[in-house]
C-alpha cells in the first residue's frame, strides 16, 4: 500500500501534538514551509530526535543518524518529502 505525502504530512502534526505536546493551534495552521526548529513549531533537538523515532515506527523506516540535520527538520515540506523517500524505497509490504 503506498501512502501519499498528505497522510505522511497529517502523521507528522498527530506525531508533533500527541507526543511532543506542540500547540494544536500552531500545527493546525503549519504548512509546508513552517520550519520545524526555533521559530515555527520550536523543536528542539531532543524533540526533533523523539519526533524521527516516532516516524520509524510508524513508518517502518530507519533514520540514519547522518541524516538528522537541520535541513531534514528545516520545514513540514522538507521532512515529509524525506519520509515519503525512505517508506516508497522500503522493499517489504506494509
Amino acid at each position: 500500500m503506498e501512502i501519499s505525502k498528505q497522510e505522511i504530512e497529517t502523521t507528522i502534526k498527530q506525531l508533533l501534538v500527541e507526543d511532543l505536546q506542540a500547540d494544536p493551534a500552531v500545527i493546525a495552521k503549519a504548512d509546508r514551509s513552517t520550519p520545524l526548529l526555533g521559530r515555527g513549531i520550536g523543536l528542539d533537538s531532543v524533540e526533533a530526535l523523539r519526533l524521527s523515532l516516532g516516524l520509524e515506527n510508524r513508518f517502518e523506516i530507519q533514520i540514519p543518524d547522518a541524516d538528522l540535520t537541520v535541513e531534514l527538520f528545516s520545514s513540514l515540506g522538507a521532512l515529509t518529502d524525506y519520509v515519503y523517500r525512505k517508506a516508497a524505497a522500503r522493499k517489504e509490504p506494509v
